[in-house]
């Protein structure tokens, strides 16, 4: 139980003029009639109002003390967030060269009556290169064994005639491939594939589905180190007549392969999605070009402002300058102010400090209010000796003061969906246009007072340091808005395994940081790709934790182990329910429930539980119109492909979390 806050002063309106009343007969005797009529009762009630505006405004007093507690403390209103999503530009046509869009680049959305456009803008240099192709390979079975191998002498005039090649060998089998090695690293790149086939050759498919997928090597691991590409276009329908296939590919690593060390993609056979639609003969493939459409990127909702004078010093302490734009962005690296000093072209770097406490007379420090854009430079005090002591250098008189480079935006306006982001604010050489495949995630506004009340207690639990679990997972929470889930898991002593995990256990004496980041529509499928932890997301929450964990733990920050599920289940429906409405309902609540953001007791399902088939039928059989689950069946889908049927309990690694794979749903009505 909380602590009660007791009012000072709990006497309301009809208290004060009650009061005021009993007081007249000894004031005023022949003041008699006491009815609201009365225009002498009139002010006693305006007087009782007036008075409990006064008593409710004492009664903040305690508010306004915590408020001035939290600021004593250091606690400070969090900036607002920015979201981020990639963006993919498209070529107007294959170009012979590298193509660059500079870091900066920004693009919008539509700007529609009533509402401004939102802004992003590119967080690095995007180079989209030509491809180099290097190899063809032929294999059997995965990535180890390839039954044949093609080396191509003249690489840059591959689509002309002079070779034939099935795609898959004589008779297609699961995990047969066409592997292509590339020269130079197309990470990010769109990328076009003209196949020249014989029409119809590979027969037994469905041309709208084949059953196939693309993926690039990620690294070199064996068995495993594949990542999916997305198809954009398939114009080949299955290799089975000459055409395009457009494919966006995730980030590559080099691999030796077949005698080959390049940058591999393949097209691997796979379970084809209807029984008996899979590959009877191979297809043939007569001609192959590869050309770069475009690259993707990742953007930040934020405006860049670059060298902004602030004005001149005149010397005295506790000088402020306000900046043009506000909220501010949480500051990047170079993001700070540079001072000039009169009569020299050096602008010379201060450093950002949350406050002047510990700040000397010679260091050059300033503090940022990122919600006003109020900058400060350190105070004087005169001591009581007499003597001034200075937090803080003070630029000198006549010194032109300037933000080398600062963000302003952020803010939950700036979660757009997918497809939003189309309008380029500059024309660009060669790009023909733009567009988010994704829905932006992660943008926060800025702190309310209420919040920061709610996260005062926390704050002054962790006391400014990472020693327990909780201070870690807190801590990690804090460092960056895209971050969902933070778990900290206690590491095991060296050499002993995980249980229930092939994975190696984490080395005793290491915080073991598991973080699963935001997606842009947690509640449907989420991919596993979309889990993967960003590079840059990974070192925002290692620096912001440096300041806080002990000089003796080693931080191993990583994703969690995904145990993807996928369901097969057959439902009776009552005769008078939509069949495809009961499979919808069964799909969504499905990759609702098995989702490690929005699952299990819908804040994501717990680390280290295991499912349980009881755990299924008591998510379905609440949804409307079934009236019997039939049949249902469970798999484990592994990372190559695999699936193995699970019969009782589905174990997970005290580092683990469960994804949903691919569900499928038949629906029968009842008395049909």
């Amino acid at each position: 139980m909380g602590l009660p806050t007791p009012n000072l002063d709990d006497r309301t309106f009809q208290d004060i003029v009650d009061e005021a009343k009993k007081r007249i007969a000894a004031s005023c005797p022949g003041w008699t009639d006491h009815n609201v009529s009365d225009p002498g009762i009139t002010l006693v009630e305006l007087f009782a109002w007036m008075t409990e505006m006064i008593l409710y405004r004492l009664n903040q007093v305690p508010e306004k003390n915590y408020r001035k507690f939290m600021e004593m403390l250091g606690l400070r209103l969090q900036e607002p967030e920015p979201a981020r999503t990639e963006v993919t530009f498209y070529l107007s046509a294959p170009q012979p060269q590298a193509v660059i869009i500079r870091q900066g680049t920004e693009v919008s959305t539509v700007r529609a009556e009533g509402q401004p456009s939102v802004t992003f803008s590119t967080d690095r240099d995007l180079e989209v290169h030509p491809p180099r192709l290097a190899a063809l390979a032929v294999g059997t079975g995965g990535p180890a064994g390839a039954a044949q191998a093609i080396r191509l002498q003249n690489l840059q005039h591959l689509g002309v005639a002079g070779f034939e090649l099935e795609a898959f060998g004589p008779q297609p089998q699961v995990g047969d491939a066409l592997y292509l090695g590339f020269e130079n690293d197309l990470s990010h790149h769109v990328a076009g594939i003209e196949f020249t086939c014989p029409t119809a050759t590979g027969l037994g498919i469905d041309p709208a589905n084949p059953p196939w997928q693309w993926e690039v090597c990620a690294g070199e691991q064996a068995g495993g180190g594949w990542r999916p590409a997305v198809v954009e276009s398939d114009a080949t329908g299955g290799m089975n007549q000459s055409g395009t296939v457009m494919l966006r590919l995730p980030a590559m690593a080099a691999r030796e392969l077949a005698g080959q060390r390049a940058y591999w993609l393949r097209c691997r056979v796979v379970e084809p999605a209807v029984e008996g639609q899979g590959y009877d003969r191979s297809p043939r493939i007569t001609g192959l070009a590869v050309h770069s459409w475009g690259g993707s990127v990742m953007a930040t909702h934020a405006s860049v402002v670059t060298g902004e004078v602030l004005g001149r010093s005149d010397g005295s302490p506790g000088q402020s300058f306000k900046l043009e734009h506000a909220p501010l962005l949480r500051r990047a690296a170079g993001e700070t102010i540079e001072v000039c000093a009169q009569g020299s072209s050096h602008w010379e770097p201060w450093a950002e400090v949350p406050d002047f406490s510990a700040s000397g007379a010679a260091d050059k420090h300033f503090t940022c209010d990122s919600t006003s854009g109020e900058v400060h430079f350190g105070p004087a005090l005169r001591l009581p000796d007499g003597s001034v002591r200075s937090y803080g250098a003070i630029p000198p008189r006549g010194a032109l003061v300037r933000f080398a480079r600062y963000r302003y935006g952020g803010g939950v306006i700036g979660n757009v969906q997918a497809g939003t982001l189309t309008v380029l604010k500059t024309s660009i050489p060669y790009i023909d246009r733009v567009v988010n495949h994704k829905g932006a995630t992660g943008g926060l506004d800025p702190e309310s007072i209420e919040a920061a009340e709610m996260r005062a207690p926390e704050f002054l639990r962790s006391q400014g340091r990472a020693v327990t679990a909780g201070d870690f997972e807190a801590l990690a929470m804090r460092a960056d808005s895209r971050v969902q889930r933070a778990r900290c898991v206690q590491p095991l002593a060296a050499g002993e395994p995980q249980p229930g995990s092939a994975a190696a256990a984490p080395v005793a004496g290491r915080v073991y940081l598991l973080l699963v980041p935001k997606v842009s529509q947690p509640s449907g499928p989420v991919a596993i790709e979309d889990l993967k932890l960003p590079g840059d997301l990974v070192e925002a929450v290692r620096r912001y934790l440096d300041d806080y964990r002990l000089l003796t733990v080693r931080l191993d920050i990583r994703e969690p182990e995904y145990i993807t599920v996928a369901v097969q289940a057959t439902v009776a429906a009552r005769p008078n329910s939509d069949p495809e409405r009961v499979r919808a309902d069964v799909e969504r609540r499905l990759y609702g429930f098995l989702n490690p953001i929005t699952g299990g007791p819908g804040q994501g399902w717990p680390f280290g539980r295991g499912l349980y088939p009881s755990d299924l039928y008591a998510c379905l059989q609440g949804v409307e119109g079934i009236e019997f689950i039939e049949s249902l069946r469970v798999f484990q889908v592994h990372p190559s492909g695999d699936r193995t049927e699970v019969t009782g309990r589905l174990d997970v690694p005290v580092h683990g979390l469960i994804v949903s794979g691919q569900h499928r749903v038949d629906v029968k009505l009842q008395g049909i």
